[in-house]
């Protein structure tokens, strides 16, 4: 995307939306939603964490999608 450059305020284009528009809280709250909805619900631990392999990390994580192929084996044997 271009960056566009204006010598003054009277070149730019029109703002969208008028700032007093109604229809803008509107937009703030759906934004808000949907920043819940996708947002993580886990609280995370304060501070900084070494871990020796990156499938520890996933363990404690305990993102299922990222966990080792030979780790979820030995999970599945009975």
């Amino acid at each position: 995307m271009p960056v566009l450059r204006y010598r003054s305020v009277d070149e730019m284009a029109p703002p969208w939306r008028d700032a007093h528009d109604p229809g803008n809280l509107r937009a703030v709250s759906a934004m808000l939603r949907f920043y819940r909805r996708h947002a993580a619900t886990k609280e995370l631990p304060r501070g900084v964490y070494r871990y020796r392999t990156i499938e520890a990390l996933n363990e404690e994580r305990g993102d299922p999608y990222r966990r080792s192929p030979v780790a979820a084996k030995a999970r599945k044997e009975p």
